[in-house]
């Protein structure tokens, strides 16, 4: 994922987590299930970016990354917002697995400038990634952008998703629940569930019904 439209989509969140009403202690609680797997996730994804690599390995070490992310993100699936974070990552890990490589254009590359012409006949790409003639390539990395970097579909989906997430999360709302401090942490569903699996709450007393009211027909009947 590129660094700067990611530090872009999580600046546009917190804008609109706290336009609607969110607070930033909100995001300080938030402790998600499988933030172990996110953070490994995370770890892997900087690794293969950063390390020079490529071959069979770092493709699969792509895919670690790429599918550690993307359980955490069905586990997390209430949160509003991560429904696009995971179609986004599935999109992005099915046409890896299907190449063994994150087709990128080279076309795309030349466009943002970060390889001329001439290079790109000649190019040998690294992090798990391959070239031009890639079966269904368009949801590669086919957009490329101003400042040097291309991307997927997937990942612009991921970016959508994630700035509604950082909004989610400060404003702590989830899917199917309200939105507010008070509301439990995400991803507590037990508690409301138990309420609603309870059925009423036992009768005490004579209750309301009409036999048993004074003067009824029902209490002339009993005497």
């Amino acid at each position: 994922m590129a660094l700067v439209p990611t530090l872009l989509a999580i600046g546009i969140g917190i804008g609109l987590g706290l336009y609607w009403c969110g607070s930033t202690s909100n995001a300080l609680e938030w402790i998600p299930p499988l933030w172990q797997v996110l953070v490994g996730g995370l770890a892997l994804t900087v690794i293969v970016d950063i390390v020079a690599w490529s071959g069979p390995f770092m493709t699969f070490l792509s895919v670690l990354a790429t599918g550690a992310l993307l359980a955490f993100a069905v586990i997390n699936i209430r949160i509003g917002g991560m429904v696009l974070v995971a179609a986004g990552l599935g999109l992005n890990l099915f046409v890896t697995v299907i190449n063994w490589g994150m087709p990128v254009s080279t076309s795309a590359l030349t466009s943002a400038g970060i390889v001329t012409t001439q290079q790109a006949k000649h190019l040998v790409l690294t992090g798990g990634r391959t070239a031009d003639g890639s079966l269904l390539g368009f949801l590669g990395d086919v957009i490329p952008l101003p400042w040097g970097q291309v991307i997927s579909i997937g990942d612009v989906l991921v970016l959508v998703g994630l700035a509604l997430v950082v909004a989610s999360v400060l404003r702590r709302y989830e899917v199917g629940r309200p939105s507010g401090p008070g509301r439990g942490s995400s991803g507590d569903y037990r508690s409301a569930l138990d309420a609603l699996g309870r059925g009423p709450a036992p009768r005490k007393g004579p209750g309301l019904h009409p036999s048993r009211l004074p003067g009824s027909g029902g209490t002339r009947r009993r005497r």
